[in-house]
């Protein structure tokens, strides 16, 4: 579990500081230059690209986690003194080559009935249609040589260039536009060529931490390997879809249902946005803890695995949690002091229903990397498919009598019923839970933080009132944490920074 503190709070670190680079660019340079039209389309678009990307990766992001230590030779050390891995990098290019020659000429044909969904109140997306495939190829090739890094136990720089690099380049492309000296359809092509640069950047890095090498001996493709590589590909790919799918669905629901079409989609993805700051730290927890739980159920060791489904869910809850609810207790004044806010405040609702959303997720989505290790695996299809109708089903119903709002509870219900079926599988199955008495005490200091913001009245401004209203809840919180003895790895952590001895 150290080792997943250690690299979590690198990679946690970055990402914090391109959230601060994202704050900048979302709440004071986009939502004051781009009108919530302009912020929705750009939003469908990478939405759009991000989904149909995930259908060519062909369950790549979880069948890499699982497979990549069954490649391994121990017997055999590359030049940086890692273990070969047996041309695993050009199988993992060779199985997205082959998605994207499925799920492109899929998505053309599919343009008429795509189109019959926006163009009522979002007809601008039809006619940026096919602006999303070259999108789709940088998503895909960045995402697929990220998890190589991944697999190398390297994140920090990934996260670099996705968290930092990518949000500075975005920075200077809506400025550019800000200022007048590019059009808007320029702008988004300056957009897509950012995401390119990034995949390039990603590609350099791992040439240099790993190989590039192409080379490959299809002789170690066992039938067996080739088998159980083959059937788990194909329940992931539909798996990953239904994944995909219901994460993304209330952008495109909004989009496509909603009277306001785009200008709806754009106040949505910003309250989008101050969620998605809730998962950073669990982002990179995942991203390390991941490979060491496929190694633990490649041995069947469900004790190991089971204490690291505890340790990481209760450290995902601290990180996420906490941040939820300081964004949550300063909503009004975030709302206040952002450029334009009125054209936006509606979106306060969004934030509190998918935050409470993200909660469930953060507390039970290791369960994913366990259930996708085991024999089991197969029942993600199951689940993940019929979660996802049920969530169109409540779009379709909720949205047009609650708007961007019932998109958000429609989530809401979807995510929480995707992981009560998941972790009544894991639990039945496997006997494994994210649940203990230190996650317990985690949401007794979550409801003390909450008790005392009541508790503190308005102060002045936005500006004075977050400052009087976060730093008294922030410092309780961070010393209950601390002083519970909930989190041993993260007191360590904090001792060794701070130099205490205890």
């Amino acid at each position: 579990m150290g080792i997943v503190i250690r690299q979590s709070l690198k990679g946690t670190a970055v990402t914090y500081l391109g959230a601060m680079i994202g704050f900048l660019s979302t709440f004071f340079i986009q939502v004051a230059y781009l009108k919530p039209g302009e912020i929705g389309l750009v939003q469908v678009i990478f939405q759009a690209a991000t989904l149909v990307s995930s259908f060519a990766m062909m369950g790549l992001n979880s069948s890499m986690y699982r497979f990549y230590p069954y490649f391994k030779d121990p017997n055999q050390m590359d030049r940086h003194g890692k273990p070969k891995d047996n041309g695993f990098l050009f199988y993992s290019i060779v199985v997205s080559l082959f998605g994207l020659m499925v799920i492109i000429p899929l998505y053309y044909m599919l343009r008429d009935p795509i189109s019959s969904m926006y163009i009522k109140n979002s007809p601008q997306f039809v006619d940026y249609f096919d602006w999303v495939v070259p999108l789709t190829v940088f998503l895909l090739f960045w995402l697929v040589f990220e998890l190589y890094a991944v697999q190398l136990m390297r994140i920090a720089v990934p996260k670099l260039i996705r968290e930092v690099v990518l949000r500075l380049l975005l920075i200077v492309t809506f400025v550019v536009y800000a200022l007048g000296w590019v059009s808007f359809p320029i702008m988004v092509a300056i957009y897509i060529i950012c995401y390119g640069i990034c995949m390039l950047l990603c590609i350099i890095y791992v040439g240099k931490i790993g190989s590039l090498s192409m080379k490959h001996d299809w002789s170690y493709i066992t039938p067996d390997l080739r088998s159980n590589f083959l059937k788990y590909t194909l329940i992931y790919v539909a798996g990953s879809i239904g994944t995909k799918l219901a994460s993304q669905l209330g952008l495109f629901m909004v989009g496509s249902l909603d009277a306001g079409g785009l200008d709806s989609a754009g106040i949505y993805s910003i309250a989008f946005y101050m969620v998605a700051v809730v998962e950073i730290p669990s982002r990179s927890m995942l991203n390390i803890a991941s490979p060491i739980m496929a190694e633990a159920m490649r041995k069947n060791d469900f004790e190991k695995a089971n204490r690291l489904f505890k340790r990481v869910s209760l450290h995902q809850v601290l990180a996420g949690g906490f941040i939820f609810l300081i964004v949550l207790i300063n909503l009004d004044s975030v709302y206040a002091i952002l450029p334009n806010g009125s054209k936006y405040v509606a979106g306060k609702a969004v934030f509190l229903f998918l935050g409470i959303g993200k909660l469930f997720e953060i507390t039970f989505n290791y369960g994913n990397s366990l259930l996708s290790c085991s024999k089991y695996y197969y029942w993600n299809l199951y689940y993940t498919l019929g979660v996802t109708l049920l969530g169109i089903f409540w779009q379709v119903i909720l949205i047009p009598k609650y708007s961007i709002a019932g998109s958000a509870i429609a989530t809401l219900i979807s995510t929480a019923l995707s992981y009560a079926i998941q972790q009544g599988m894991i639990s039945y199955k496997l006997k494994c839970s994210p649940f203990s008495w230190d996650l317990l005490k985690a949401f007794g200091i979550f409801a003390i933080m909450l008790g005392v913001d009541f508790l503190i009245p308005v102060v002045g401004g936005p500006w004075s009132d977050m400052f009087v209203r976060s730093i008294p809840i922030g410092l309780l919180g961070l010393s209950l944490m601390y002083f519970s003895g909930i989190s041993p790895e993260g007191e360590s952590v904090v001792n060794k920074m701070l130099r205490i001895k205890r």
